[in-house]
């Protein structure tokens, strides 16, 4: 038997999400199998598990997918390395929910369920945070280097709490029945700005210096005041 190449396998992944996206909004996802979303592929009723091993993984591996396509388009975008931050990070979620738009339906339910499930949620969506956190915190990077905003010692936080952020957007726009989505545009434009704006100030990195101050501070001074080993001379009493 013929071995199947990475594309190939590529290829099958991605027919099977759109297969079962189409199938899930057409039946509903309970009355929707794995073998029917199979041979709606033109795969063996085995084979698909080879791929995903429940109905659960599939719609993950949508959000996966559309967020790895999200990912390409933004890379591909002309002049993008002329763009601020905030215009980047804009971009990036326009290009997303543009993905998401002709599943629009899909994509409420399948949250739906999703919040519905807390332990569903923090263990499935690993994959799609690495997707977006890489390349949030790569601009981030850069714009630290560039000196558009102040380095921060929490870059690598900062780029898992956007993450969350465009969820929080996703969550907002499913609900949105505004004129072409104009109120999620201007969500996301005013609190971009808000936080690129925080970013500029470096008051992050500024309240780390003060607490590592007082911390330091205050270390020395029961250093000094033999509080330290006063505290170590009861423990040992305590024993």
């Amino acid at each position: 038997m013929a071995r199947v190449s990475k594309k190939k396998q590529e290829e099958i992944r991605r027919s099977i999400i759109h297969a079962a996206v189409e199938m899930f909004s057409d039946k509903g996802f309970e009355a929707t199998t794995m073998k029917q979303i199979a041979r709606e592929v033109g795969i063996g009723d085995a084979t698909i598990y080879k791929y995903f091993s429940s109905k659960d993984k599939l719609i993950f591996g949508y959000y996966g997918l559309q967020a790895e396509l999200a990912v390409e388009g933004f890379m591909q975008e002309p002049d993008l390395e002329s763009y601020s931050l905030q215009e980047k990070l804009q971009l990036l979620i326009d290009i997303y929910l543009e993905k998401l738009l002709p599943d629009r339906e899909f994509v409420g339910e399948s949250l739906q369920m999703i919040m519905q499930s807390p332990s569903i949620l923090f263990e499935e969506v690993t994959p799609v945070r690495k997707e977006f956190v890489g390349v949030i915190h790569d601009l981030l990077t850069e714009a630290e280097q560039s000196g558009e905003i102040e380095k921060s010692p929490f870059t690598a936080y900062t780029a898992k709490l956007t993450n969350d952020f465009i969820l929080a957007i996703l969550l907002y726009w499913i609900k949105d029945d505004s004129d072409e989505f104009s109120n999620t545009t201007q969500l996301v434009d005013m609190s971009l700005s808000l936080g690129i704006e925080i970013l500029k100030t470096g008051i992050v990195s500024k309240m780390t210096d003060l607490v590592g101050f007082f911390v330091k501070a205050h270390l020395f001074r029961f250093m000094g005041s033999g509080f330290l080993n006063k505290m170590i001379l009861a423990k040992s009493f305590v024993r």
